[in-house]
């Protein structure tokens, strides 16, 4: 390598190089190297990912660059090959995102424009990447970069310490019309700390006595990192009365780096699910709550905040929770005036059930039969009785006297109407010099998951 040259890339790094001198920014880091994924701290310059087998290297500059393309701010990230390289491609799962682009034999670079791009990558996004190459086997594979805010050129006491990372959480604003939010912290033992720049300057909240947290909208953190020559200053009003500054440059890094021959790199690396602890932190916060960063980072949450239970949550095995019928039951319809004295029915009682949210396997009319034959002893089995639907349940029962019958309404009411599974049985009891029978009536609405038990008897002498 030619001297001029040598100087120009010890010069393009960000202080830590193999140069044989050590910029003040940074002090020097030997990369930690790792087969298939690599992680970067804040004062590594290149972060590494190699192929398995070794045919394929690849790494990138951790710093990402802020460069003026066309009139527009756009991020450059630059990556480097052992292969000569044909063709490359940026993208996001279903979606052409940032444009990459071959920039020599074994060079090239990915650009993300300021906005929407940026702020997508920020907030946790994988970027991918597929690399075609003129040797090697195989020749196509790819990579997944993340980017992050970070902290580093820390200068100042120690009684102020500014954290390295800035991580993307979710917390709605008061309108709810924006939840994404980048969040800072800086512990000192301090009254108050202000922090000053030309423009990024975050909203600081005191935590607890020696804890504060900064907070950045999307527009706000870009101004802070661009350019990330321009430190921010915080200064402190320490407890012992003394007042110090402390200044730190906010970065976006490229902090880590998977590479993948897998023919489809959404196998190798697919989109993550909601996760049920997260799930349980959500649902959890009072209503009204904004901050949910405690729940884990943006996008964690934020596949959290449309998922179903059930696509969380483990399923349950059957069971049936009593729940209060609050009408009182309606009477039955008065017997004709020409009725014999000797003949009487009337309804027992109703008892209704919830079953599970997320059941285990399906629940059917049968299934809650079972269950309440097994547990309660209140029905008869399954098989003594006939199941039917909404249609037929209104024929040759002692219950429903037709469609509109008013206790069929009321349940409906309570229960949320819908298609209904139902089950009607009845039994013959001992009774002297008389005919007595008890009939039972279990209905189940899928819709809602309640369950209605229905008890009621009738008889006459002879």
């Amino acid at each position: 390598m030619k001297f001029r040259n040598f100087v120009l890339a010890c010069a393009l790094s960000l202080g830590v190089t193999a140069c044989g001198s050590t910029s003040p920014d940074e002090s020097p880091v030997v990369p930690v190297e790792e087969t298939g994924v690599s992680t970067a701290a804040a004062t590594a310059t290149r972060i590494y990912a190699y192929e398995p087998t070794g045919t394929h290297e690849l790494s990138f500059e951790t710093l990402g660059t802020f460069e003026t393309r066309n009139n527009r701010r756009v991020l450059v990230l630059r990556g480097t090959t052992n292969r000569y390289i044909s063709d490359v491609f940026s993208f996001v799962p279903d979606d052409a995102f940032g444009t990459a682009s071959v920039i020599s034999e074994r060079r090239f670079e990915v650009v993300l424009e300021e906005g929407h791009e940026l702020n997508t990558m920020l907030s946790g996004l994988p970027l991918l990447v597929s690399i075609d190459t003129f040797t090697g086997s195989p020749t196509r594979y790819y990579a997944q970069i993340i980017l992050a805010p970070r902290f580093f050129d820390f200068r100042g006491p120690n009684s102020i310490s500014v954290f390295e990372n800035v991580d993307p959480v979710y917390v709605r604003n008061t309108a709810g019309t924006e939840a994404l939010m980048y969040r800072g912290r800086v512990d000192s033992a301090a009254t108050s700390l202000t922090v000053t720049a030309p423009d990024g300057v975050p909203t600081v909240s005191r935590v607890d006595a020696d804890t504060f947290t900064l907070d950045w909208r999307y527009p706000a953190v870009h101004q802070a990192v661009d350019p990330h020559t321009i430190p921010l200053t915080f200064t402190a009003a320490l407890n012992t009365g003394a007042v110090v500054d402390e200044t730190a440059r906010l970065v976006v890094r490229v902090t880590g780096l998977a590479i993948s021959t897998n023919d489809d790199p959404y196998n190798t690396w697919p989109s993550p699910a909601c996760q049920p602890a997260v799930y349980n932190c959500y649902h959890s916060k009072p209503a009204g709550t904004l901050d949910f960063s405690s729940c884990g980072t943006y996008r964690q949450v934020q596949r959290c905040t449309y998922a179903s239970a059930c696509e969380v949550l483990p399923g349950q095995p059957l069971s049936l929770t009593s729940i209060g019928f609050p009408p009182p039951a309606p009477a039955l319809p008065a017997s004709d005036s020409n009725a014999l004295a000797t003949t009487w029915y009337g309804l027992v009682g109703i008892d209704a059930y919830s079953t599970p949210e997320c059941p285990a396997t399906p629940v059917t009319i049968q299934t809650v039969v079972d269950h309440l034959h097994e547990t309660t002893q209140t029905v008869l089995p399954f098989d003594w009785g006939v199941a039917t639907d909404r249609a037929g349940m209104v024929v040759d029962n002692y219950f429903f006297g037709s469609s509109s019958d008013p206790l069929l309404a009321a349940i409906d009411t309570f229960a949320g109407g819908g298609p209904i599974q139902a089950w009607f049985a009845w039994e013959e009891i001992p009774c002297h010099n008389c005919h007595s029978y008890a009939e039972y009536g279990v209905l189940y609405y899928p819709n809602s998951g309640k369950v209605i038990s229905l008890k009621s008897y009738h008889g006459y002498d002879w």
